[in-house]
């Protein structure tokens, strides 16, 4: 075998060794996390849109997130290694609001911040859980 031919069989081994482990990375277990945010000075549904989001304190790229209903009603899924999983993997985390953008198609117009700028951030949100948990409970305020 030439050096050539020897050369780009060892290049193409180690290119399917990279897809092999690089694509068949077992799916991370999740638990599912379904909750219920409540706007203690205000009407909950302004919140339409909006989305809640988990960061794991272990690994702040392990992110969880779910939209917020009207009723203040949210599942959370994790993106990971291309599809969606239901719920979160288990470990402790860090929340905050992400607000929906006005011009989205059913979210309730709104003057000002609906919620304290406090809940956007997750170092100042305040909000913890720990997965599994069950069904969380947040409560929000506007001061």
């Amino acid at each position: 075998m030439s050096w050539r031919r020897a050369r780009s069989v060892r290049i193409g081994c180690f290119l399917a060794l990279l897809i092999v482990t690089g694509c068949s990375g077992a799916k991370i277990k999740t638990h599912p996390v379904a909750g219920k945010v409540e706007l203690t000075d205000g009407d909950v549904a302004i919140l339409k849109g909006s989305h809640i989001e988990f960061a794991q304190d272990a690994d702040s790229t392990v992110r969880s997130s779910g939209v917020i209903g009207q009723d203040g009603s949210f599942r959370l899924k994790t993106f990971h290694k291309g599809e969606f999983l239901t719920g979160a993997p288990e470990g402790n985390y860090k929340a905050r609001i992400i607000l929906g953008d006005e011009s989205d198609e059913g979210v309730p117009k709104r003057k000002g911040n609906p919620i304290h700028t406090r809940y956007l951030d997750f170092s100042t949100s305040g909000l913890s859980f720990t997965v599994p948990s069950g069904d969380v409970k947040v409560s929000l305020s506007k001061k």
